[in-house]
């Protein structure tokens, strides 16, 4: 399995969507969105900001894409001809994709310690790779099971851009919804991202109340079990294979 995840992070590295969305997508964002603000303030909540939206678009814009292309291209068929898992299979995927945003955070993080002078302290610093390391999980499983919705590249990306941009914008990555409609702070807290940046959030701001982290991350660990099971049930191993809901209604059909 080990080998399977260091050819899948090479593989990673030299795919352009992983070049556009988990590299230079949050160094820009930090880079310029902290230059132009210059508020010691606002600099945490940036942080804050491209280290949880780097997990989201990594997840719903690389890892779909990476499995779509993976199924398309047959890659599936054939392990399911060998002796590996599927559940190996995608185990391995997530952690290369956690090494990849392991090291994506540690040079956002280095970037905003140097540029935008905030302040970490070592306990912070663990809880930031804690919430990662959840987060990774359940934002890869949610870019697994926008794969398996997909058949093609167009479709995937409508996919996951109806995933991925409703999550971020009733979230408080980059700014409050304490003026918000009550209807959009509702729906805020029916998503996974909302407690993955509420915890990022206390990990990272000195004045937070740490014990207060555990509540957002048992619930964004609930949302990791929901996804994974979703991702597995509809998992696909070819293209030309209607998703699991699609087959038990096929059957339904023909049998009537």
């Amino acid at each position: 399995m080990w080998i399977v995840m260091t050819t899948m992070l090479r593989s990673m590295l030299r795919d352009t969507h992983t070049l556009v969305w988990n590299i230079l997508f949050p160094m820009a964002m930090l880079i310029g969105l902290g230059l132009y603000f210059k508020d010691a303030a606002y600099s945490y909540r940036l942080l804050s900001g491209v280290l949880t939206t780097n997990i989201l678009f990594g997840a719903t814009m690389v890892t779909a894409f990476n499995v779509m292309a993976q199924r398309n291209r047959g890659i599936y068929k054939l392990l399911r001809a060998t002796p590996f898992r599927t559940v190996s299979f995608i185990t391995a995927m997530t952690g290369a994709r956690t090494v990849l945003a392991l090291l994506v955070s540690a040079c956002v993080i280095l970037m905003s310690l140097f540029l935008l002078g905030v302040k970490l302290s070592l306990p912070g610093l663990g809880l930031m790779l804690l919430v990662l390391l959840i987060g990774t999980v359940c934002f890869t499983a949610l870019g697994f099971l926008a794969a398996n919705l997909s058949r093609d590249e167009n479709n995937v990306n409508m996919i996951s851009n109806l995933m991925s941009f409703p999550l971020l914008l009733t979230s408080e990555a980059f700014y409050s919804l304490e003026h918000a409609p009550n209807w959009i702070v509702t729906l805020g807290h029916l998503q996974p991202f909302h407690y993955l940046v509420d915890a990022m959030a206390i990990a990272i701001y000195p004045q937070g109340n740490v014990s207060s982290i555990w509540m957002p991350l048992l619930i964004l660990g609930g949302f990791t079990i929901l996804i994974l099971g979703a991702a597995a049930w509809t998992f696909r191993w070819d293209a030309e294979q209607p998703v699991r809901w699609k087959q038990g209604a096929t059957r339904k059909a023909a049998s009537m």
